[in-house]
Order: structure tokens, then C-alpha cells, then sequence
């Protein structure tokens, strides 16, 4: 399959499923982050997911589509402080096929691939989407947040959809919230666009917390002696937010 900007890649791969207590869980899945704006939280979300995905026994690869390497950086300071899980990897990929081939390289049984896109829109970001079994979108209430946001959902991804020919779900995550983001009335209108648009907005939402500024200190959510329950149990609850949007989507597609 030749895409428009310029390279091929067969997506034929099948992550499959296997039983989590009650539910059918995916035995593997690619989650893109994905907007075309720098701020939004997007690195802080993708450390979030990963430490979850660690703590549940995934096989976490992380590719670092991002010119600023935020991703990179993260795991190298993991492994200077000594908490970097042996079943974490990290691929810097700087063109699309580099993303695109570690996608489909590190797709392996219960393994968890996490693709942290440029805050921009070009090939790589378009490479992320293609590779994706589902996207995540951090948004931050801000006009221009949610515009970026929206951007990627009414736009790129049903371009990538086109592309590819199979369905691309996605899924909005509240990033960076405080008590004043909850109830301010001059943000209903934001709230209201975001709502309006469709796309199905993650019931958990990431707060504006110490514990996710630390992890670009080389933590985990996890590894502090003192872990931050709270910010453990809305990355959890976003993560499972995640599933149940990427099953949703699969069984209305079959």
C-alpha cells in the first residue's frame, strides 16, 4: 500500500485477543498520541500509559516519533535511576518507515506499543495514525488545544482511515486538569465543542499532579518508595478508558 507522502507499508497484522477476568482484552495493540500542537500534555499521558501497561506485565515498546525525543530522554534517565523495567524498550524512529517498521517489528503477544508522534502535522505524524490500532488525543482547555485536537480527529485520521481501509478509533483524554477546569463557566463553551464533536471522551481524566512531572525525572508511576495513589488510579482508569474504547470500536466494526 503506497501512501500519499511517499512510502508503503502492509498493515496486515492481526493483534488478536485472550481473556482478562470477565472481559476479552487485546493481546496486543499499537496507541498513537497523536495532535498537532506542543503543550497539551501528550508526553506526560504516553508516560502515564506506559507505567501502567509495565505494571500489568505488558511488553511496553516506546517509539520516539518526536523531534524533541521526550520519550528517548525518559528512558534513559529510567535507566540511569535504576527504574528502567527490563520489559521496556525504546525505538527512536525520525522518518515514517522507521515508525512504521517498529510498529509492526515490536507487535508481539501481550505486548503494548505506545508511538509518540511530532507535535505537528507531517509524514511521522501520519505514520503514527497509520500504524494505529487506536489513537489517543490530550487536550488541555484551551481554544487552541481543542482546535489541534479536533484537527487530528475530523481531518488526519479519516485521511489515515482512507489510506488504509480499516477503522481507526479514537479517544479524547482531559490532560493537566485542576478543580478550576472542572467548574470554571467561562470553559463550557470548550467543553461543549469537545463534547459535540463526536469522537468519545476518556471517563478518567490525567490531573495537574507533582507525581507526572517527576516521571520526567526517571520515575514510573510506580517506582517511587511513596507512589502517588491518586495519579495511579486516574492513569489506570484512562488506560482501561483506552480498552474499552479500542473494543468498543472492534465489535462494532465486525
Amino acid at each position: 500500500m503506497t501512501l500519499h507522502f511517499g512510502f508503503s507499508y502492509d498493515n496486515c497484522r492481526a493483534g488478536g485477543w485472550h481473556k482478562g477476568g470477565s472481559q476479552k482484552v487485546p493481546r496486543a495493540m499499537i496507541i498513537s498520541a497523536a495532535i498537532a500542537k506542543g503543550g497539551t500534555g501528550k508526553s506526560t499521558l504516553l508516560r502515564a500509559l506506559a507505567s501502567v501497561a509495565l505494571d500489568r506485565g505488558y511488553a511496553v515498546t516506546l517509539i520516539d516519533g518526536d523531534v524533541r525525543q521526550n520519550m528517548s530522554r525518559w528512558a534513559q534517565m529510567l535507566k540511569e535511576a535504576g527504574n528502567r523495567p527490563e520489559t521496556l524498550q525504546l525505538v527512536s524512529a525520525t522518518t515514517p518507515r522507521e515508525i512504521l517498521e517498529a510498529a509492526e517489528l515490536h507487535n508481539g503477544d501481550r505486548s503494548v506499543v505506545l508511538i509518540d508522534t511530532e507535535g505537528t502535522t507531517n509524514d511521522n505524524l501520519m505514520a503514527g495514525l497509520f500504524a494505529a490500532d487506536i489513537v489517543v488525543v490530550p487536550i488541555f482547555f484551551a481554544l487552541d488545544d481543542v482546535t489541534a485536537a479536533i484537527q487530528i480527529t475530523d481531518h488526519y485520521i479519516p485521511l489515515a482511515v482512507e489510506t488504509r481501509r480499516r477503522p481507526l478509533p479514537a479517544v479524547f483524554v482531559l490532560t493537566k486538569q485542576t478543580i478550576i477546569d472542572a467548574k470554571a463557566r467561562a470553559l463550557s463553551e470548550l467543553r461543549a465543542i469537545i463534547q459535540a464533536n463526536g469522537t468519545p471522551i476518556a471517563e478518567h481524566a490525567l490531573q495537574n499532579r507533582v507525581a507526572y512531572r517527576d516521571l520526567q525525572s526517571g520515575q514510573t508511576l510506580y517506582s517511587p518508595d511513596q507512589p502517588d495513589a491518586k495519579a495511579i488510579a486516574e492513569s489506570e482508569g484512562v488506560f482501561d478508558d483506552v480498552l474499552k474504547t479500542f473494543t468498543e470500536a472492534m465489535r462494532q466494526a465486525s
